[in-house]
């Protein structure tokens, strides 16, 4: 192969690696996540950042009660941990204003950890405040890349 050959080849390679590196998001760095969970009884939606191994911060989460039938809503946070077993957020999150999709309950700047385990996924669970629930778990983020 001619030095010719060679230099336009190490130039196209200089290039490409240069646009990669320009475009490629800092190492570590992750997208905010959204999950929900939508029922006919009510709805909770969350948007949050990875921040760790066994963490997730910047948690904004909405939560609406749609059913007009005088029990409120309410959402906590289901989470895989290393061994993929679920676990739970003990805090219910709740909205009263029932029988309105226009109004809902918002809760900002949340956080949450475990110790010595790590979290690996997570989703968010809307529940009608009856016996016996019901309740429902949305779709699960994706796998926490700290993880």
């Amino acid at each position: 192969m001619g030095s010719r050959s060679f230099s336009k080849i190490a130039a196209a390679a200089a290039v490409a690696l240069s646009a990669t590196l320009l475009t490629a998001p800092p190492a570590g760095a992750a997208a905010q996540e959204f999950i929900y969970s939508a029922q006919d009884y009510g709805y909770a939606g969350a948007t949050f950042d990875w921040t760790g191994r066994s963490s997730a911060s910047n948690i904004d989460l909405i939560v609406s009660d749609w059913g007009c039938d005088a029990k409120p809503v309410y959402a906590y946070f289901l989470f895989y941990n290393g061994s993929l077993h679920p676990d739970s957020t003990p805090t219910r999150r709740y909205d009263h204003s029932g029988c309105d999709k226009e109004d809902y309950t918002t809760y900002n700047d949340l956080k949450w950890s475990i110790s010595g385990d790590s979290i690996t996924y997570l989703g968010v669970v809307v529940c009608r405040d009856a016996f016996n629930g019901p309740c429902k778990v949305g779709g699960l983020s994706g796998r926490n890349p700290y993880a």
